[in-house]
């Protein structure tokens, strides 16, 4: 396998285009091409930065034989592996909602629930967090996987707390409409997760440029 090749690879494994790799190495997509095509080879320091970014080491690139598959194959691995602490994570999440959701609903919308009805579904939501904070302290995942888990759960941890809030505020502001009342609270809902998913997202983007930018 010659090192194009496996570069090529790599490139793959992470699913880049070569248009996004050049990005990465600071290199234009023609050298990318190059490079796979074995027309040319990379430089030192752009071989150190591919070993480095793509977590392989700079003999599996160089070495004419045919090296350890395992080390561009677990990049990828380590990759899918980071998606099944969320999903999983975020099962529990839906489920002790829908359970704090059945307990609480006594019939009068959400004005009156009490937390006591509803604690159950909390503590199952609070396992499933717990669950993937074990896992992420484990270093099982990067970083952007954290935030991806908090751009998405947090439209479903959200939903008991506003609820929750929402039945004492309605004792003190009883004299607006059931209708008015409850359009602002799925107003703020909407707002308050849409600029929290926004700031986890943007931190997820910068945290990714960070990375790329240390391999230049």
């Amino acid at each position: 396998m010659t090192l194009g090749e496996r570069i090529q690879i790599c490139r793959k494994s992470k699913s880049l285009s070569q248009e996004e790799m050049a990005s990465v190495l600071g290199v234009s997509r023609q050298a990318i091409s190059k490079w796979e095509c074995n027309a040319s080879i990379p430089d030192i320091d752009k071989i150190i930065a591919l070993s480095n970014f793509f977590n392989v080491s700079t003999d599996y690139l160089l070495k004419d034989e045919y090296a350890n598959e395992n080390e561009v194959l677990s990049t990828e691995t380590k990759k899918r592996s980071g998606n099944i602490p969320i999903a999983i994570s975020t099962a529990i999440i839906a489920i002790g909602l829908i359970i704090a959701l059945a307990m609480a609903n006594d019939g009068t919308l959400f004005f009156y629930w009490q937390f006591s009805s509803a604690a159950l579904g909390i503590g199952i939501q609070i396992i499933g967090i717990c669950v993937f904070e074990v896992l992420y302290f484990s270093k099982l995942f990067e970083m952007k996987r954290q935030y991806l888990f908090w751009s998405i759960n947090i439209w479903l941890l959200s939903v008991m707390p506003i609820i929750l809030s929402s039945g004492v505020l309605s004792k003190l502001l009883n004299r607006l409409e059931v209708l008015h009342y409850s359009f602002s609270i799925v107003l703020f809902y909407f707002i308050f997760n849409g600029v929290v998913t926004f700031a986890f997202l943007t931190l997820s983007k910068r945290w990714n440029n960070a990375r790329k930018s240390k391999y230049l």
